[in-house]
């Protein structure tokens, strides 16, 4: 016996109380949400919180005073410990997935007086009035199936393939929530990777826009000082015709023609070089946004890939278990798991709409 308890029934009212509590998580979510999912933290029908929380109120209970005539405990007693307890188990719980796994699997933070979203006052006074049902109502029947109904003999044999299917959910679940977190640092990789190459992509037609400009420019100039340099050294020899003998003229006239030539000749191939130069700028920039946008896709594609992998799993997996708990928080990639949800939203409402 341990705090009034034989090690088969601790064994037998945590498999109990953990399908019961997950029968009524069921129930209120249907309730809430309307519509029906698996609420366990597990992948079977069985909420480990509830087991753990039965058996420190049946520990509660047996060292609460009872009363003289009927040997009962005082419901006020059972409510006030009760509320303590749970609200105490609930508070524990949430911390430790939080700081195990990263991750809010409920969130309070909506409601008045909570504390850190873990607890607040409202669920915890009704744990307060359903460890007062469970006692009064619930364990008195649950006491008498695992004592009478199911006997050592056989609850044993039971007990131990319940466990073991118990265990290897456990592990499959721990393995599913670490890679969900492994699958959320991937995809928060993958989106800077996107960020990284869509800058690169505006940088390469940024700068590939400058570079054609300032050839552009660069030309301009040229054409600016090539023009300057001709007017004067035309005004130099109109100058110099004017004041030479008039028997200079016909070949000064045919000096200045050389000269406008020689200057009309070099500003073509500054054009035809700078037009090459852009033409050769334009050609890289376009092979580079193609690659660029190559990469893009491939590392969309991935992306793409990496939300439908963890919205899905409606069953088993990173999906099930997103659907089981609505409110779920990331503490390292909680927008990312907010697209997430969305996409499962989108999904439910095709899916809704399809069937209708």
């Amino acid at each position: 016996m341990i705090f009034g308890m034989t090690y088969y029934q601790i064994c037998m009212y945590f498999l109990i109380y953990s399908f019961l509590g997950w029968c009524l998580e069921v129930a209120y979510h249907a309730l809430k949400l309307g519509k029906i999912v698996n609420r366990g933290f597990l992948n079977g029908p069985v909420c480990p919180v509830y087991g753990f929380g039965a058996l420190a109120l049946y520990i509660l209970v047996h060292y609460l005073p009872k009363s003289a005539g009927s040997g009962e405990t005082n419901v006020l007693a059972v409510f006030f410990g009760g509320m303590i307890l749970c609200t105490a188990v609930e508070f524990a719980a949430g911390f430790l997935l939080y700081h195990l796994f990263h991750t809010r699997w409920w969130d309070y933070s909506s409601l008045p007086l909570n504390i850190g979203g873990y607890i607040c006052p409202l669920f915890s006074v009704l744990w307060g009035i359903a460890c007062v049902i469970v006692v009064k109502y619930v364990h008195p029947v649950v006491q008498h199936t695992s004592d009478v109904s199911i006997p050592p003999k056989y609850g044993w044999p039971v007990m131990a393939v319940l466990y073991a299917v118990y265990l290897v959910d456990l592990i499959a679940t721990v393995l599913t929530v670490a890679g969900m977190n492994r699958k959320l640092e991937e995809l928060d990789r993958v989106n800077q990777s996107l960020r990284v190459v869509s800058d690169g992509l505006s940088e390469a037609i940024g700068g590939t826009t400058i570079k054609a400009s300032e050839s552009v420019g660069e030309a301009r100039v040229q054409g600016a000082l090539a023009r300057a340099e001709w007017k004067e050294e035309v005004g130099s020899r109109v100058e110099a015709q004017r004041i030479a003998h008039a028997e200079h003229k016909a070949e000064n006239l045919a000096r200045i023609d050389q000269v406008k030539d020689r200057l009309e000749t070099a500003a073509d191939e500054s054009r035809a070089r700078i037009d090459g130069v852009r033409d050769g700028l334009q050609a890289a920039a376009a092979e580079s946004r193609g690659a660029v946008e190559q990469k893009r896709a491939e590392i969309a594609d991935r992306r793409d890939a990496l939300i439908l992998d963890l919205a899905g799993h409606r069953v088993f997996g990173s999906g099930r278990l997103l659907r089981a708990f609505p409110d779920m928080r990331s503490r390292d990639h909680g927008q990312l798991l907010e697209q997430i949800k969305q996409v499962l939203r989108d999904n439910e409402k095709k899916s809704g709409s399809g069937k209708s």
